[in-house]
């Protein structure tokens, strides 16, 4: 059988995309290098910013250059290709439509993650960029789901948005007791789960060793569908 080769579409941000590189490599069954799945990673840092593009504080259009990269990715032959930003996925349907390569959707992934694995879920509360809540691309898949969806209060959405862009992307310490605390505000109003709906979120996960049942990583949600599309096993299932 011809091996799946995965596509990265990465750079948004730079972090984030090794982390998810990371992520597929310790989640896969494998005994042996030759086990693993094969990815072509383009880390391109340089995309202009999703989030300020979104929210017209910036001119500069990332589409494009997504394309661009989305264009490399199917002539290195990718089998599928992925996008770890979740704000990224404002652009997915225009993304999708310039290759012909599947390009596997980290927002309706996290959704049906939520729905195998959370008890009786009626709400999901999701913390994302500014872009990414103001697009509304995860309210309109949940609410297509059935479900309810809770974003941060404004004053919460700020706070989110400093610890995303001044500590988790300048490279500096997070203030990991205003993160839980915005966390537990969304709990106070019923959410059955907590989406981490942007990558730089997955990473403070990863360094604080956060492993409540009720948090959903969206990255580890697209490491999980990236490993079985591309025919391997994962080594907890």
């Amino acid at each position: 059988m011809k091996e799946k080769i995965l596509g990265v579409l990465g750079g948004v941000g730079p972090l984030a995309t090794i982390y998810f590189a990371d992520l597929v490599i310790k989640m896969t069954k494998a005994d042996t290098d030759q086990e693993h799945i094969a990815m072509v990673i383009l880390n391109h840092s340089s995309i202009p910013d999703r989030t300020d593009y979104i929210l017209d504080k910036s001119k500069p259009n990332p589409l494009p250059v997504m394309i661009k990269d989305a264009k490399i990715l199917e002539e290195d032959d990718c089998d599928y290709i992925v996008i770890p930003c979740n704000t990224a996925h404002y652009f997915y349907e225009e993304i999708q439509k310039s290759v012909s390569v599947p390009i596997i959707n980290i927002l309706e992934e996290t959704v049906k993650y939520c729905e195998k694995t959370v008890p009786e879920l009626k709400k999901i509360g999701v913390l994302a960029t500014e872009g990414t809540i103001k697009s509304r691309a995860y309210q309109n898949i949940i609410e297509k789901h059935n479900l309810e969806c809770v974003v941060p209060s404004d004053e919460d959405q700020k706070s989110l948005m400093n610890i995303i862009y001044n500590q988790v992307k300048a490279g500096k310490e997070v203030d990991i007791f205003e993160f839980h605390r915005i966390i537990g505000e969304l709990k106070k109003q019923g959410c059955d789960a907590v989406v981490l709906g942007c990558t730089e979120l997955s990473i403070i996960k990863k360094d604080y060793d956060i492993t409540r049942a009720d948090i959903v990583d969206s990255m580890e949600c697209l490491a999980r569908a990236s490993i079985l599309a591309c025919g391997k096993k994962l080594k907890n299932d």
